[in-house]
């Protein structure tokens, strides 16, 4: 059962993030420069590896890392499902019509107009999701993965929600095998 966890590559939020500053509220936060050849390195990496589909969520940061890591050479399944944690503006998503203007080539049609946490915001206007909401979508897609006996898969996704499937917080494009069972 080989899945392969990807942390997007690193974005405009992260590369200006400051936990002691005020979020720079930068919504759905595009990669940086350093983003893109953290991901092209990602490449020589995956392609030793025997994949036969992405799962990638919704976020722009995700999609473009998928994108300059895999190009058109596999299908990709968008599913908010891996999703990160939302904590800060970046975190906000986009809507599916607008996802699906930047990216053509993809189906954005099963998602909800808000497909990222949508509960009572914080004075900053965010919707902050609580951890246990995170760790039972992260334990509910482990689920699915066994279930639906997911192989040879690469899931691009983001640093909290690798944490809660599997304890290790990772670094912008890093690979980690996971087994679900």
């Amino acid at each position: 059962m080989a899945i392969y966890l990807i942390r997007h590559a690193q974005s405009a939020f992260n590369a200006v993030y400051d936990p002691d500053a005020p979020d720079p509220m930068i919504f759905d936060a595009p990669i940086t420069s350093l983003g893109e050849e953290q991901a092209l390195q990602a490449r020589n990496e995956i392609e030793q590896l025997e994949l036969a589909n992405v799962i990638v969520s919704p976020f722009t940061r995700t999609l473009q890392t998928a994108s300059l890591i895999f190009g058109s050479r596999l299908p990709f399944q968008i599913n908010a499902m891996v999703r990160e944690q939302l904590c800060n503006s970046c975190d906000v998503g986009s809507p599916p019509h607008e996802l699906a203007r930047d990216y053509p080539h993809l189906d954005f049609d099963h998602l909800d107009d808000c497909w990222w946490h949508n509960g009572e915001k914080d004075h900053r206007g965010i919707p902050v999701e609580p951890h246990e909401v995170l760790q039972d979508r992260a334990d509910n897609f482990a689920e699915f993965l066994k279930r639906e006996r997911v192989h040879s898969t690469a899931i691009v996704t983001h640093g909290n929600f690798i944490r809660a499937l599997t304890g290790i917080q990772p670094q912008n494009c890093e690979v980690i095998k996971f087994d679900p069972r």
